[in-house]
């Protein structure tokens, strides 16, 4: 039976999701030579993930999802179109890999392609909280999706680029509306003991300064921001921006290389616990920053869901 009580569904041109060559030249300089050959050895070792479906039943008969090598800690995935229970072609090839952390969330809308082979998930965190990603596991989990269902999800990202924030980082902000703004805010965040009342944007509007160092510009230090700002582009939603501290530091070997692993703060809303995300670089310019640095850069998302939340 048809799952009818699914998340939003927007469908849209395969190309517009961009192509994942992008993503493979994170892993090597010679992505033409050296993925087909990664992909052979996987297929050597194969998984074939069941991500929320109890059965084999439950799956897309039609589509297969392969990772390996089993056990590695970086997985080349590859979704296979099947016809008569045979391969037919390969759909796409991404590389994947598991964080220790899982969040809870709930899918507000999915993303995917007229293929149905990928997609990118809206996940809603709760206290108005979205992160957009691209999910790892689609081709088996899209028929078991539920609306309403909150799932545990792993938070995983491909640093593109990355760099520290210097310490006293900040911007002068000279703007009168936005001056206004500002000081509206603080006053009556202090007058409710930080917590936001139902009426903040009409008290911001009726708010008027005491004094004329209520007009002065305001400086801003974002140096200790935690903020992520979502790719602009329909099913490039995945494609990020982001700045946050670091709070753990590993490291992981794949194919004779070594990728340093950050677990960053992506979203710390105020008396809300943190989210946080495993980036994975394999850039030797990247592998020096220490915990409880701030670091910004440009990172692809993906979400693994296992299982739903309890």
């Amino acid at each position: 039976m048809k799952n009818q009580n699914r998340p939003e569904i927007i469908t849209i041109e395969d190309q517009n999701f961009g192509s994942h060559v992008e993503h493979w030249n994170l892993l090597t300089a010679q992505p033409n030579t050296e993925v087909p050959q990664w992909l052979g050895q996987a297929l050597d070792a194969p998984v074939m993930p069941m991500g929320l479906c109890k059965a084999e039943c439950d799956m897309d008969a039609n589509i297969w999802l392969i990772q390996g090598p089993n056990k590695a800690p970086v997985q080349l995935a590859q979704v296979i179109e099947v016809e008569n229970n045979k391969p037919k072609a390969v759909k796409t090839a991404f590389p994947c890999f598991d964080s220790p952390y899982k969040i809870k969330a709930s899918i507000d809308r999915i993303i995917t392609c007229k293929s149905n082979v990928q997609a990118v998930l809206c996940l809603n965190l709760g206290a108005d909280t979205a992160v957009y990603a691209f999910d790892s596991l689609y081709s088996v989990n899209h028929d078991q999706y539920q609306k309403d269902q909150e799932y545990l999800v792993q938070l995983n990202g491909w640093a593109y680029e990355l760099e520290a924030v210097a310490d006293h980082e900040h911007l002068i902000v000279d703007d009168p509306a936005s001056i206004k703004h500002h000081r509206a805010l603080n006053d009556i965040l202090a007058a409710n003991n930080g917590v936001a009342p139902a009426n903040l944007q009409e008290q911001i509007e009726a708010w008027q300064p005491k004094s004329d160092d209520d007009k002065e510009p305001v400086t801003v230090d974002f140096s200790k921001m935690v903020a992520y700002l979502y790719g602009e582009n329909m099913g490039q939603e995945d494609e990020a921006w982001f700045q946050g501290n670091i709070v753990g530091k590993s490291s992981m070997q794949f194919m004779d290389q070594e990728y340093t692993l950050y677990d960053v703060t992506l979203i710390h809303e105020e008396n809300q616990p943190a989210v946080l995300i495993r980036i994975a670089t394999k850039n030797a310019d990247y592998k020096n920053f220490n915990i409880g640095q701030f670091i910004r850069g440009n990172i692809w998302i993906q979400a693994n869901i296992y299982a739903k939340s309890a």
